[in-house]
């Protein structure tokens, strides 16, 4: 990079040179002399040149390497759209001595956690106390830690701690506006139903899916819809062409009926794919039905990342239709059933879980620019406690994983909360009591204002000083103790959400009965088993239309309520 500054150095004087001889004339006396001056201020800028790099090295004041990790400040790092290119800047009060006259910019695998620099950097330029430093744009930034350094007896030493490239939404080809911002509805669907009545009279605004990993990876012998094979860092990675194609007509039909997707990636067990799971959650006997990301080791993660790439690639809203959100894993402070690992260690299992939702994260905003990506907590909000060791409380997960994220820069992750009752099998939610301050035992659709309290906190807002997203990607209520009831119980909890401008959208389970729920008296479906209506269809397809008073007025006997506005003011 010397040689490459030095070249352009030597450039920009021959044109001045240059310049000077077109203006001369280049003719007789007056040729010569000017031909001579331009000679000496030649030799004058080289030396002022040599002087100036003299000056650089040397500094302004000499600093032990290992105290050199936090002199530069207010780190800026941010995406030139025109120039298609990163800018890196920050700032040094005083120039530090070094080897040379410059300072370099380093980019380092998301695995590689160490500071220790080699290789090439990405970047270099003159020292100064604003450091300014430019490279293109390529894919592989988006997972990239980056550190400046200077180079001192013989080594790069860091500047600062690494930073990611935090608002890959700027790259984005896709910036439309999320849509649906009107109505908070949502479904988790019947694949039984998809292109019958028995959805499309829903008005369904919100639709969910699942994507296991072991569902999509690897190879297939379909010859009607063959592997699909896509290549990252210079390696091939394989997808299940049938189930792709399956997902393809799926979100593009979703899509067309006017559906925000959402969908949810699920690290089950796989013995053709175990270096996905996490080397400490290496247990098939563990009972899990999920398991943590493995972020240790480079190949698993670079997989991960191919596997975020082409998901979110694939589903950015050209032919394949547009996934507008991304929930990675479920529930995770529950991580002995939903989010397996063997650690009792909040902040370990955060950290290990964040570096996986950080791949997705950058993968899905790069792609579309509004995408909502959320990790899942269950209502178990501080209800673990003394030597209860079966799952990590969510108040405690937040903060771990907001720790964990801040290490690197602050970015715009979301939550997605279950609130159920408790037990889940409560329909009459309003009659039980719910502590509204931060330590409360539970969430539920009652007291969801501990949950947006909590994130309103300046701790907790986003790089852009706003509440975080919030949806609610999973909550019903049971028919089993009478239709009506269970349509009432939906309709209050539809304009408690209504009514509260933090929650994006309210994701209902399900379409349709479901038999293994049902033998744990949990009849959440909007259609019986057998698909024949329930009281609660109508409800639920005029909830967010001006007939949703028409539809839903049913409810306030059984709530013992006179109005609607007494019933929300309950849950305030």
């Amino acid at each position: 990079m010397k040689l490459f500054i030095r070249k352009h150095l030597n450039i920009y004087f021959f044109c001045c040179f240059f310049q000077i001889l077109i203006f001369s004339g280049c003719s007789g006396e007056v040729a010569n002399n000017t031909v001579a001056e331009a000679s000496v201020d030649y030799e004058e800028m080289e030396r002022q040149k040599k002087e100036e790099l003299v000056r650089l090295t040397k500094g302004d004041i000499f600093i032990e390497p290992d105290k050199l990790v936090g002199y530069a400040s207010e780190i800026d790092f941010g995406y030139d759209e025109q120039m298609k290119q990163l800018d890196y800047s920050f700032s040094m009060a005083q120039i530090p001595q070094s080897d040379d006259a410059y300072v370099y910019l380093f980019s380092k695998e998301s695995f590689d956690s160490s500071n220790y620099l080699y290789g090439e950097p990405v970047s270099t330029a003159l020292k100064g106390n604003e450091c300014h430093l430019t490279f293109p744009f390529i894919n592989e930034h988006l997972f990239a830690r980056f550190i400046p350094a200077l180079l001192l007896d013989g080594k790069y030493v860091p500047l600062s701690e690494a930073v990611y490239f935090s608002t890959p939404e700027e790259v984005a080809l896709n910036k439309s506006e999320y849509p649906n911002k009107d109505s908070k509805k949502g479904l988790l669907l019947d694949p039984t139903m998809l292109y019958t009545e028995k959805l499309t009279d829903l008005g369904v605004k919100h639709a969910i899916y699942n994507i296991p990993l072991s569902l999509i990876m690897g190879e297939t012998t379909d010859e009607t819809f063959p592997t699909i094979t896509y290549s990252y860092k210079g390696k091939d990675y394989y997808f299940n062409g049938a189930v792709i194609n399956g997902y393809d007509g799926l979100f593009s039909y979703l899509n067309s009926l006017g559906m925000s997707c959402t969908a949810i990636i699920l690290n089950d067990w796989n013995d053709t794919n175990i270096e996905m799971i996490h080397p400490d959650a290496r247990n098939s006997g563990s009972g899990a039905y999920y398991y943590m990301f493995n972020t240790t080791q480079p190949g698993a993660v670079r997989t991960l990342e191919a596997i975020a790439c082409f998901l979110t690639e694939r589903y950015s809203g050209k032919e394949y239709g547009l996934v507008h959100s991304w929930v990675i894993a479920n529930e995770i402070n529950q991580q002995k059933i939903w989010n397996y690992m063997d650690t009792e260690d909040v902040t370990y299992y955060a950290e290990e879980f964040e570096k996986a939702f950080y791949i997705f994260y950058q993968a899905a905003k790069s792609q579309y620019a509004n995408a909502g990506v959320y990790f899942s907590i269950d209502h178990d909000w501080n209800s673990n406690g003394g030597s209860n060791t079966r799952f990590f409380n969510g108040i405690e997960l937040i903060e771990a994983f907001d720790n964990a994220a801040k290490k690197h820069g602050n970015y715009d992750w979301g939550i997605a909360i279950h609130p159920y009752p408790n037990p889940i099998s409560k329909v009459r939610y309003w009659t039980q009591s719910y502590e509204k301050e931060p330590d409360a035992k539970y969430l539920s659709i009652m007291n969801l204002s501990v949950l947006t309290d909590f994130l309103k906190q300046d701790k907790y807002l986003n790089q852009y000083n706003e509440v975080r997203s919030i949806t609610i990607t999973e909550l019903g209520f049971t028919s089993l103790h009478g239709e009506k009831l269970q349509a009432a119980a939906f309709a209050y909890c539809y304009y408690i959400v209504n009514d509260n401008p933090y929650i994006d959208a309210f994701i209902m389970n399900r379409q349709t009965d479901a038999p293994e729920e049902i033998k744990q008296g949990l009849a959440f479906g909007i259609y019986n088993y057998d698909q024949s209506d329930k009281y609660i269809k109508e409800v639920f397809q005029y909830i967010d239309t001006p007939k949703a008073e028409e539809y839903s007025e049913f409810m306030l006997p059984i709530l013992n309520a006179s109005s609607i506005e007494e019933a929300l003011e309950w849950a305030k």
